[in-house]
């Protein structure tokens, strides 16, 4: 399966209930009543909502020689999967992965986001939060990993870039609203929807690319091996990102720096495969080489996060006395914060949903916004909810379950001075050789590429805006 393809749906399983093309953003199911259901990969941006909320399904109880075995072939998925398997899926490296676990010669390094935490316990039976990150970290390790890294550090890197980058286009003039790029299914849209404003994108790569940059340029010297025995995964919520790490833009000498993904459901297949019971374990903690970056635990994981975060590290940069953020309304999927440094008024707007964006990227284009900073998540409440998180089967539940993840996930710390923090500011002193914002840092940053498809001669911006 090409990174192009990488949602799929089963025609055989496919019920043509339209649930599916209701969800997708971006139309990239065709809507039609009696049509068996496709996904049109030249718009997919593979955020996986197709794949949360597609309810048509195979039987449990179908003969272990039926088309039920063909399909956990198909798949890739592991012969022993004692779940349904549904109609839209999405593309799975576990075998790859495993094998990598088992090469001897082969250092496996996981990069985990907060975001996969809380939710990970409902694959269990339990509601969400009810796992430790302890215990999940103890699982990781049984599985074979042999070093486990929180993706705080690389968070709290990308907010302390962006923060300069922020204040560095306020006082010079460059483009506004700095767009963050954390969300690789938004910023395909962009890249589709709106390539005019790609140039508005903040340089610095998401925080899980981070990490496989960190990991291959500097944790390998810290671990006394070679980056090319250091085997990447990112552990994350999100389907989309298994997309981005095949972009030939965040390779380094034509190689990737994530090696596979594995989404919070995949990694609960793996556990279940080898019968682990992750609440019955004792906690294990983080690998220290890549210190966690406590000020940071929940950002990233509920749409608005970043832009706190980024907002109060502007002014933490700008040494502002007193600047105290505020937040503001909220409506049509879009929380508004305002931060004021030096006399002026930073502004931010924390989306939800693309089409919610939508507006907010026209006034962009205009030239008529009024935001200095746009974070655009396209889940319904961020990671909480990404497309690889455990599926909700009944639509009148999913509020509540969000509602839970946010909940038990620690809310972030935007009042932390990021720039004062010991690990970081030896990464910049002795790894990076620079200050934050410095564009020549090629470990941190990268650039976009237009991917337009004329979204508006079929009809998406017409039906949307």
């Amino acid at each position: 399966m090409s990174a192009q393809e990488l949602i799929r749906i089963d025609q055989e399983l496919c019920t043509r209930c339209g649930h599916c093309a209701e969800v997708c953003p971006v139309q990239a199911i065709n809507s039609g009543r009696r049509e068996t259901r496709a996904v049109d990969t030249t718009r997919c941006v593979k955020c996986g909502r197709c794949v949360q909320t597609c309810s048509a399904f195979d039987s449990l109880f179908d003969e272990p020689s039926g088309r039920r075995m063909d399909r956990i072939r198909e798949r890739l998925l592991p012969a022993s999967f004692a779940e349904p398997m549904f109609a839209a899926y999405d593309e799975t490296s576990l075998p790859e992965l495993s094998a990598a676990l088992e090469e001897r010669h082969v250092l496996s390094v996981v990069h985990c986001d907060s975001a996969v935490f809380a939710p990970l316990a409902e694959e269990f039976g339990l509601p969400a939060g009810t796992l430790r990150a302890g215990q999940v970290v103890a699982a990781l390790r049984k599985l074979g990993f042999h070093k486990v890294y929180s993706n705080t550090l690389p968070a709290a890197v990308s907010v302390l870039e962006q923060a300069r980058e922020l204040v560095d286009r306020v006082e010079k003039g460059g483009n506004l609203p700095l767009i963050n790029a954390s969300c690789p299914a938004a910023v395909q849209f962009i890249e589709q929807a709106f390539p005019e404003l790609i140039h508005y994108f903040s340089g610095c790569r998401s925080p899980r690319q981070l990490a496989g940059s960190l990991s291959k340029a500097w944790l390998a010297k810290e671990l006394g091996t070679s980056a090319a025995f250091l085997y990447n995964v990112s552990l994350a919520s999100c389907t989309a990102h298994k997309f981005e790490v095949t972009r030939p833009e965040l390779r380094t000498d034509g190689k990737r720096e994530i090696d596979a993904v594995m989404t919070t459901r995949e990694l609960a297949w793996l556990i279940k495969r080898e019968g682990i019971e992750p609440y019955l374990l004792e906690d294990s903690e983080f690998d220290a080489q890549m210190a966690t970056v406590p000020e940071l635990w929940g950002a990233f994981c509920h749409t608005g996060d970043i832009s706190q975060a980024v907002l109060a590290t502007a002014a933490d940069l700008m040494q502002a006395k007193d600047a105290a953020l505020e937040e503001g309304s909220e409506e049509d999927g879009v929380r508004h914060f305002r931060i004021r440094i030096e006399g002026r008024d930073y502004q931010a707007a924390a989306v939800s949903g693309l089409q919610n964006a939508v507006p907010l990227l026209e006034a962009a284009r205009a030239g008529k916004s009024t935001v200095r900073f746009l974070e655009i998540m396209a889940c319904p409440q961020g990671c909480v909810s990404g497309g690889g998180q455990p599926k909700v089967l009944l639509p009148k539940q999913q509020a509540e379950v969000y509602r839970n993840r946010v909940a038990a996930c620690a809310a972030a710390a935007p009042e932390a001075r990021l720039s004062q923090n010991a690990v970081i500011r030896r990464l910049y002193d002795e790894v990076f050789g620079c200050q934050p914002g410095d564009k020549s840092n090629h470990i941190l940053y990268t650039h976009y590429v237009e991917r337009s498809d004329d979204f508006v001669s079929k009809g998406f911006m017409e039906s949307d805006s």
